[in-house]
Protein backbone atom coordinates (compact mmCIF):
# COMPACT_ATOMS: atom_id res chain seq x y z
CA UNK A 1 0.00 0.00 0.00
CA UNK A 2 1.44 3.34 -1.04
CA UNK A 3 1.31 6.08 1.52
CA UNK A 4 1.95 9.79 1.30
CA UNK A 5 3.57 11.74 4.13
CA UNK A 6 1.55 14.71 5.32
CA UNK A 7 2.39 17.21 8.00
CA UNK A 8 -0.51 18.64 9.97
CA UNK A 9 0.48 22.22 10.74
CA UNK A 10 -0.48 24.06 13.91
CA UNK A 11 -4.23 24.45 14.18
CA UNK A 12 -6.64 25.71 16.82
CA UNK A 13 -8.00 22.22 17.47
CA UNK A 14 -5.81 19.69 19.22
CA UNK A 15 -5.01 16.36 17.53
CA UNK A 16 -6.32 14.77 20.73
CA UNK A 17 -9.83 15.55 19.51
CA UNK A 18 -9.26 13.31 16.48
CA UNK A 19 -7.48 10.51 18.34
CA UNK A 20 -9.07 7.14 18.95
CA UNK A 21 -10.34 6.88 22.49
CA UNK A 22 -8.26 4.87 24.92
CA UNK A 23 -6.24 4.91 28.11
CA UNK A 24 -3.25 6.42 26.34
CA UNK A 25 -5.39 9.26 24.99
CA UNK A 26 -6.75 10.05 28.43
CA UNK A 27 -3.19 10.13 29.76
CA UNK A 28 -2.20 12.64 27.09
CA UNK A 29 -5.28 14.77 27.80
CA UNK A 30 -4.45 14.86 31.51
CA UNK A 31 -0.88 15.88 30.69
CA UNK A 32 -2.06 18.70 28.42
CA UNK A 33 -4.44 19.97 31.10
CA UNK A 34 -1.72 19.88 33.75
CA UNK A 35 0.68 21.78 31.52
CA UNK A 36 -2.00 24.35 30.74
CA UNK A 37 -2.74 24.86 34.44
CA UNK A 38 0.92 25.79 34.84
CA UNK A 39 0.61 28.37 32.08
CA UNK A 40 2.74 26.39 29.63
CA UNK A 41 2.15 26.37 25.91
CA UNK A 42 1.43 22.87 24.67
CA UNK A 43 1.95 21.13 21.34
CA UNK A 44 0.54 17.70 20.44
CA UNK A 45 2.22 15.49 17.83
CA UNK A 46 0.23 12.87 15.93
CA UNK A 47 0.33 10.91 12.69
CA UNK A 48 -1.53 8.46 10.49
CA UNK A 49 -0.97 6.79 7.14
CA UNK A 50 -2.67 8.05 4.01
CA UNK A 51 -3.33 6.25 0.79
CA UNK A 52 -2.00 8.05 -2.21
CA UNK A 53 -5.45 8.26 -3.81
CA UNK A 54 -6.92 9.69 -0.61
CA UNK A 55 -4.20 12.31 -0.41
CA UNK A 56 -4.57 13.35 -4.05
CA UNK A 57 -8.33 13.76 -3.67
CA UNK A 58 -7.88 15.76 -0.48
CA UNK A 59 -5.14 17.90 -2.03
CA UNK A 60 -7.44 18.98 -4.87
CA UNK A 61 -10.17 19.93 -2.38
CA UNK A 62 -7.65 21.87 -0.28
CA UNK A 63 -6.38 23.85 -3.29
CA UNK A 64 -9.95 24.67 -4.28
CA UNK A 65 -10.77 25.88 -0.76
CA UNK A 66 -7.56 27.93 -0.63
CA UNK A 67 -8.46 29.81 -3.80
CA UNK A 68 -12.05 30.64 -2.88
CA UNK A 69 -12.91 34.25 -2.08
CA UNK A 70 -15.94 33.57 0.13
CA UNK A 71 -15.66 32.01 3.62
CA UNK A 72 -12.13 30.82 2.92
CA UNK A 73 -11.30 29.98 6.54
CA UNK A 74 -14.50 27.98 7.03
CA UNK A 75 -13.93 26.09 3.76
CA UNK A 76 -10.36 25.27 4.75
CA UNK A 77 -11.46 24.07 8.18
CA UNK A 78 -14.11 21.85 6.62
CA UNK A 79 -11.59 20.30 4.22
CA UNK A 80 -9.07 19.71 7.00
CA UNK A 81 -11.67 17.94 9.12
CA UNK A 82 -12.05 15.37 6.34
CA UNK A 83 -8.47 14.37 6.92
CA UNK A 84 -8.00 14.85 10.65
CA UNK A 85 -9.31 11.65 12.19
CA UNK A 86 -7.97 8.38 13.59
CA UNK A 87 -4.66 9.93 14.57
CA UNK A 88 -2.09 8.10 16.62
CA UNK A 89 -0.66 10.39 19.26
CA UNK A 90 3.12 10.46 19.39
CA UNK A 91 3.55 12.80 22.33
CA UNK A 92 2.87 16.11 24.00
CA UNK A 93 5.38 18.90 24.52
CA UNK A 94 5.19 22.00 26.70
CA UNK A 95 7.32 25.12 26.74
CA UNK A 96 7.39 28.06 29.11
CA UNK A 97 6.79 31.43 27.50
CA UNK A 98 8.00 33.57 30.36
CA UNK A 99 6.44 36.95 30.96
CA UNK A 100 8.63 39.95 30.37
CA UNK A 101 9.66 42.01 33.35
CA UNK A 102 7.20 44.67 34.43
CA UNK A 103 4.10 43.30 32.66
CA UNK A 104 1.84 43.08 35.77
CA UNK A 105 2.90 46.52 36.98
CA UNK A 106 2.33 48.06 33.55
CA UNK A 107 -1.20 46.63 33.27
CA UNK A 108 -2.09 47.74 36.79
CA UNK A 109 -0.79 51.28 36.19
CA UNK A 110 -2.62 51.69 32.88
CA UNK A 111 -5.82 50.42 34.50
CA UNK A 112 -5.57 53.24 37.00
CA UNK A 113 -5.43 55.60 34.02
CA UNK A 114 -8.86 54.36 32.93
CA UNK A 115 -7.70 52.04 30.15
CA UNK A 116 -9.62 48.79 29.57
CA UNK A 117 -7.85 45.61 28.49
CA UNK A 118 -8.83 42.74 26.20
CA UNK A 119 -6.55 39.74 25.82
CA UNK A 120 -6.66 38.16 22.34
CA UNK A 121 -4.62 34.99 22.04
CA UNK A 122 -4.39 31.76 20.12
CA UNK A 123 -3.59 29.77 23.27
CA UNK A 124 -6.04 27.28 24.73
CA UNK A 125 -8.42 28.43 27.43
CA UNK A 126 -6.62 27.12 30.52
CA UNK A 127 -3.28 28.46 29.34
CA UNK A 128 -4.78 31.87 28.58
CA UNK A 129 -6.42 32.08 32.01
CA UNK A 130 -3.20 31.16 33.81
CA UNK A 131 -1.25 33.76 31.84
CA UNK A 132 -3.94 36.35 32.64
CA UNK A 133 -3.61 35.54 36.35
CA UNK A 134 0.19 35.71 36.31
CA UNK A 135 0.26 39.14 34.64
CA UNK A 136 -2.40 40.61 36.97
CA UNK A 137 -4.86 40.83 34.09
CA UNK A 138 -7.63 39.32 36.22
CA UNK A 139 -8.03 38.85 39.95
CA UNK A 140 -7.49 35.39 41.46
CA UNK A 141 -10.34 33.49 43.06
CA UNK A 142 -12.41 34.03 45.12
CA UNK A 143 -12.23 37.77 44.47
CA UNK A 144 -12.21 37.44 40.70
CA UNK A 145 -15.13 36.19 38.64
CA UNK A 146 -14.71 34.60 35.23
CA UNK A 147 -17.79 34.35 33.03
CA UNK A 148 -17.41 31.57 30.47
CA UNK A 149 -19.10 32.21 27.14
CA UNK A 150 -19.00 28.93 25.26
CA UNK A 151 -21.08 26.56 23.19
CA UNK A 152 -20.90 24.31 20.17
CA UNK A 153 -24.25 25.27 18.64
CA UNK A 154 -26.09 28.52 18.00
CA UNK A 155 -28.58 27.90 20.82
CA UNK A 156 -25.85 27.11 23.35
CA UNK A 157 -23.88 30.23 22.43
CA UNK A 158 -27.04 32.37 22.57
CA UNK A 159 -27.98 31.14 26.06
CA UNK A 160 -24.43 31.60 27.30
CA UNK A 161 -24.26 35.09 25.78
CA UNK A 162 -27.53 36.16 27.43
CA UNK A 163 -26.33 34.82 30.79
CA UNK A 164 -23.05 36.74 30.60
CA UNK A 165 -24.87 39.89 29.46
CA UNK A 166 -27.24 39.72 32.42
CA UNK A 167 -24.31 39.43 34.83
CA UNK A 168 -22.47 42.32 33.21
CA UNK A 169 -25.51 44.59 33.41
CA UNK A 170 -25.81 44.20 37.19
CA UNK A 171 -22.15 44.01 38.19
CA UNK A 172 -20.48 46.86 40.06
CA UNK A 173 -17.09 45.22 40.61
CA UNK A 174 -13.66 46.48 39.65
CA UNK A 175 -12.59 46.03 36.00
CA UNK A 176 -10.23 43.14 36.65
CA UNK A 177 -12.59 41.39 39.08
CA UNK A 178 -15.14 40.45 36.40
CA UNK A 179 -14.13 39.22 32.95
CA UNK A 180 -15.68 37.03 30.31
CA UNK A 181 -13.85 34.25 28.48
CA UNK A 182 -14.73 33.13 24.95
CA UNK A 183 -13.05 30.78 22.49
CA UNK A 184 -12.71 31.18 18.75
CA UNK A 185 -15.51 28.77 17.82
CA UNK A 186 -18.08 30.47 20.07
CA UNK A 187 -16.83 33.87 18.94
CA UNK A 188 -17.39 32.97 15.29
CA UNK A 189 -21.01 31.98 16.04
CA UNK A 190 -21.60 35.09 18.16
CA UNK A 191 -20.23 37.45 15.50
CA UNK A 192 -22.21 35.77 12.74
CA UNK A 193 -25.61 35.35 14.40
CA UNK A 194 -25.66 37.53 17.55
CA UNK A 195 -23.46 40.47 16.63
CA UNK A 196 -25.75 43.06 18.26
CA UNK A 197 -25.74 41.25 21.62
CA UNK A 198 -21.99 40.73 21.47
CA UNK A 199 -21.50 44.42 20.69
CA UNK A 200 -23.51 45.28 23.81
CA UNK A 201 -21.28 42.91 25.78
CA UNK A 202 -18.22 44.67 24.37
CA UNK A 203 -19.56 48.01 25.62
CA UNK A 204 -20.24 46.66 29.12
CA UNK A 205 -17.02 44.68 29.49
CA UNK A 206 -13.82 46.28 30.64
CA UNK A 207 -11.85 43.02 30.72
CA UNK A 208 -12.09 40.05 28.36
CA UNK A 209 -10.08 36.95 27.46
CA UNK A 210 -10.54 35.70 23.91
CA UNK A 211 -8.67 32.42 23.38
CA UNK A 212 -8.18 30.20 20.34
CA UNK A 213 -8.84 33.18 18.07
CA UNK A 214 -7.51 33.54 14.54
CA UNK A 215 -5.78 36.65 13.15
CA UNK A 216 -8.95 37.65 11.30
CA UNK A 217 -11.02 37.30 14.49
CA UNK A 218 -8.58 39.56 16.32
CA UNK A 219 -9.10 42.21 13.66
CA UNK A 220 -12.89 41.75 13.85
CA UNK A 221 -12.86 42.32 17.61
CA UNK A 222 -10.89 45.53 17.21
CA UNK A 223 -13.37 46.65 14.56
CA UNK A 224 -16.30 45.98 16.93
CA UNK A 225 -14.68 48.01 19.72
CA UNK A 226 -14.09 50.89 17.29
CA UNK A 227 -17.76 50.77 16.30
CA UNK A 228 -18.61 51.27 19.99
CA UNK A 229 -16.87 54.69 19.80
CA UNK A 230 -13.81 53.45 21.68
CA UNK A 231 -10.29 54.53 20.81
CA UNK A 232 -8.36 51.30 20.37
CA UNK A 233 -4.70 50.44 20.83
CA UNK A 234 -3.51 47.00 19.73
CA UNK A 235 -0.16 45.62 20.83
CA UNK A 236 1.44 42.41 19.62
CA UNK A 237 4.76 40.81 18.80
CA UNK A 238 4.06 38.23 16.09
CA UNK A 239 2.88 37.87 12.52
CA UNK A 240 -0.55 36.75 13.75
CA UNK A 241 -1.04 40.20 15.28
CA UNK A 242 -0.40 42.23 12.12
CA UNK A 243 -4.05 42.48 11.00
CA UNK A 244 -5.15 43.43 14.51
CA UNK A 245 -2.44 46.10 14.78
CA UNK A 246 -3.35 47.60 11.42
CA UNK A 247 -7.07 47.64 12.27
CA UNK A 248 -6.61 49.54 15.55
CA UNK A 249 -6.47 53.33 15.86
CA UNK A 250 -2.97 52.98 17.28
CA UNK A 251 -0.80 49.96 16.55
CA UNK A 252 2.16 49.08 18.76
CA UNK A 253 4.56 46.32 17.78
CA UNK A 254 7.03 44.62 20.09
CA UNK A 255 10.27 43.64 18.38
CA UNK A 256 11.84 40.51 19.77
CA UNK A 257 11.92 36.73 19.46
CA UNK A 258 8.74 36.59 17.35
CA UNK A 259 10.35 38.62 14.58
CA UNK A 260 9.78 42.11 13.22
CA UNK A 261 6.51 41.67 11.31
CA UNK A 262 4.40 43.29 14.02
CA UNK A 263 6.93 46.06 14.63
CA UNK A 264 7.08 46.94 10.93
CA UNK A 265 3.29 47.02 10.56
CA UNK A 266 2.74 49.15 13.67
CA UNK A 267 2.59 52.89 14.21
CA UNK A 268 5.04 52.59 17.10
CA UNK A 269 7.66 49.96 17.83
CA UNK A 270 8.94 49.20 21.32
CA UNK A 271 11.40 46.67 22.69
CA UNK A 272 9.51 45.57 25.81
CA UNK A 273 5.89 45.54 26.92
CA UNK A 274 6.69 47.64 29.99
CA UNK A 275 7.69 50.54 27.72
CA UNK A 276 4.00 50.88 26.85
CA UNK A 277 3.41 52.63 30.18
CA UNK A 278 5.79 55.46 29.35
CA UNK A 279 4.60 55.61 25.75
CA UNK A 280 0.98 56.22 26.78
CA UNK A 281 1.27 58.16 30.03
CA UNK A 282 4.22 60.42 29.22
CA UNK A 283 4.57 60.74 25.47
CA UNK A 284 0.85 60.28 24.81
CA UNK A 285 -0.13 62.98 27.28
CA UNK A 286 2.54 65.44 26.14
CA UNK A 287 1.53 64.84 22.52
CA UNK A 288 -2.13 65.49 23.30
CA UNK A 289 -1.37 68.73 25.17
CA UNK A 290 0.91 70.04 22.44
CA UNK A 291 -1.45 69.08 19.63
CA UNK A 292 -4.40 70.69 21.41
CA UNK A 293 -2.49 73.95 21.91
CA UNK A 294 -0.91 74.15 18.45
CA UNK A 295 -4.10 73.39 16.53
CA UNK A 296 -6.11 76.05 18.38
CA UNK A 297 -3.27 78.56 18.47
CA UNK A 298 -2.93 78.31 14.68
CA UNK A 299 -6.58 79.32 14.31
CA UNK A 300 -6.16 82.03 16.94
CA UNK A 301 -3.25 83.87 15.33
CA UNK A 302 -4.88 83.68 11.89
CA UNK A 303 -8.19 84.99 13.23
CA UNK A 304 -6.51 87.93 14.97
CA UNK A 305 -5.02 89.31 11.78
CA UNK A 306 -8.20 88.54 9.82
CA UNK A 307 -10.38 90.47 12.28
CA UNK A 308 -8.01 93.46 12.14
CA UNK A 309 -8.21 93.46 8.34
CA UNK A 310 -12.02 93.27 8.52
CA UNK A 311 -12.18 96.23 10.91
CA UNK A 312 -9.84 98.25 8.67
CA UNK A 313 -11.96 97.53 5.59
CA UNK A 314 -14.93 99.31 7.22
CA UNK A 315 -13.03 102.53 8.00
CA UNK A 316 -11.36 102.48 4.56
CA UNK A 317 -14.69 102.34 2.76
CA UNK A 318 -14.29 98.69 1.78
CA UNK A 319 -11.61 99.76 -0.66
CA UNK A 320 -9.75 96.47 -0.53
CA UNK A 321 -6.62 98.15 0.77
CA UNK A 322 -4.57 96.06 3.19
CA UNK A 323 -3.55 97.49 6.52
CA UNK A 324 -0.29 95.54 6.40
CA UNK A 325 2.39 95.49 3.74
CA UNK A 326 3.92 92.26 2.44
CA UNK A 327 6.91 92.41 4.79
CA UNK A 328 4.68 92.77 7.85
CA UNK A 329 2.51 89.84 6.78
CA UNK A 330 5.60 87.67 6.32
CA UNK A 331 7.05 88.72 9.66
CA UNK A 332 3.74 87.99 11.40
CA UNK A 333 4.16 84.23 11.02
CA UNK A 334 7.95 84.05 10.98
CA UNK A 335 8.81 86.36 13.88
CA UNK A 336 5.82 87.74 15.76
CA UNK A 337 3.89 84.51 16.41
CA UNK A 338 6.56 81.79 16.14
CA UNK A 339 7.84 81.91 19.72
CA UNK A 340 4.72 80.29 21.29
CA UNK A 341 4.94 77.50 18.71
CA UNK A 342 8.56 76.74 19.56
CA UNK A 343 7.84 76.95 23.28
CA UNK A 344 4.85 74.59 23.09
CA UNK A 345 6.87 71.88 21.33
CA UNK A 346 9.18 71.64 24.33
CA UNK A 347 6.59 72.44 26.99
CA UNK A 348 6.11 70.01 29.90
CA UNK A 349 3.40 71.14 32.27
CA UNK A 350 4.20 68.26 34.65
CA UNK A 351 7.38 66.29 35.19
CA UNK A 352 7.62 62.76 33.84
CA UNK A 353 8.04 61.38 37.36
CA UNK A 354 4.79 63.01 38.52
CA UNK A 355 2.85 61.59 35.59
CA UNK A 356 4.21 58.07 36.10
CA UNK A 357 3.36 58.18 39.81
CA UNK A 358 -0.16 59.50 39.22
CA UNK A 359 -1.61 57.79 36.11
CA UNK A 360 -5.07 59.18 36.94
CA UNK A 361 -3.87 62.43 35.34
CA UNK A 362 -4.61 60.81 31.99
CA UNK A 363 -8.36 61.12 32.71
CA UNK A 364 -7.99 64.82 31.88
CA UNK A 365 -6.86 63.97 28.37
CA UNK A 366 -9.45 61.23 27.88
CA UNK A 367 -12.21 63.69 28.71
CA UNK A 368 -10.94 66.05 26.00
CA UNK A 369 -10.63 69.00 28.38
CA UNK A 370 -8.05 70.81 26.24
CA UNK A 371 -9.59 70.32 22.81
CA UNK A 372 -13.36 70.54 22.43
CA UNK A 373 -15.96 73.01 21.09
CA UNK A 374 -15.86 75.01 24.33
CA UNK A 375 -12.10 75.52 24.27
CA UNK A 376 -12.22 76.40 20.57
CA UNK A 377 -14.94 78.97 21.26
CA UNK A 378 -12.71 80.40 23.98
CA UNK A 379 -9.81 80.79 21.56
CA UNK A 380 -12.18 82.37 19.02
CA UNK A 381 -13.43 84.90 21.58
CA UNK A 382 -9.87 85.61 22.69
CA UNK A 383 -8.81 86.31 19.11
CA UNK A 384 -11.74 88.72 18.61
CA UNK A 385 -10.97 90.56 21.85
CA UNK A 386 -7.25 90.89 21.07
CA UNK A 387 -8.01 92.09 17.54
CA UNK A 388 -10.29 94.83 18.92
CA UNK A 389 -7.63 95.92 21.43
CA UNK A 390 -4.88 96.04 18.81
CA UNK A 391 -7.09 97.89 16.32
CA UNK A 392 -8.33 100.48 18.83
CA UNK A 393 -4.78 101.26 19.95
CA UNK A 394 -3.08 101.21 16.55
CA UNK A 395 -5.54 103.17 14.37
CA UNK A 396 -5.30 106.45 16.37
CA UNK A 397 -1.51 106.13 16.24
CA UNK A 398 -1.71 105.60 12.49
CA UNK A 399 -3.69 108.81 12.07
CA UNK A 400 -1.11 110.92 13.89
Amino acid sequence: MEVSPLRIRERHRSPLEYQKDGQQTRTFIEAVEQYAQLGLRTLCLAWRELKEEEYREWSLMFKEASSTLVDREWRLAEVCQRLEHDFEILGVTAIEDRLQDGVPETIETLRKAGINFWMLTGDKQNTAIQIALSCNFISPEPKGQLLLLDGKTEDEVHRSLERVLLTMRITTSEPKDVAFVIDGWSLEIALKHYRKSFTELAILSRTAICCRVTPSQKAQLVEILKSCDYRTLAIGDGGNDVRMIQQADIGVGISGREGLQAARAADYSIGKFRFLKRLILVHGRYSYNRTAFLSQYSFYKSLVICFIQIFFSFISGVSGTSLFNSVSLMAYNVFYTSVPVLASVLDKDLSEETIMQHPQILFYCQAGRLLNPSTFAGWFGRSLFHAIVVFVISIPCLCL
